[in-house]
């Protein structure tokens, strides 16, 4: 399934969208509203309006089934976390996102 969703097309317009802050392009909210994942308890449930944000900003995002993309994240000591976004089933840290590779279209 990965081939037929090509993940990594994917991952990489992600990867542009979370390298964009919001409002860049002139008349365009498109951007990734990481600023607004500092400062919130750590246990806010931000994931859904992130992910809503990222489906509005990224069109082909909304034609794929529910549940097809997700976004978790893991307990890196008392004070950090690491967020993952899941496409199908693989899974990228949104630290390691800028370092997915040019692949086939």
């Amino acid at each position: 399934m990965d081939d037929e969703l090509n993940v990594d097309l994917l991952f990489r317009m992600i990867g542009h969208w979370l390298a964009t802050s919001p409002n860049s392009y002139h008349g365009s909210t498109y951007g990734a509203p990481l600023l607004e994942l500092l400062q919130k308890p750590m246990n806010s449930p931000i994931a859904d309006a992130f992910l809503a944000k990222m489906r509005v900003d990224i069109p082909v995002l909304q034609a794929l089934p529910m549940g097809t993309i997700n976004m978790y994240a893991e307990n890196k000591g008392i004070d950090r976390k690491s967020i993952f976004i899941e496409i199908n089933g693989s899974s990228l840290s949104l630290a390691d996102i800028g370092e997915v590779k040019r692949g086939p279209y």
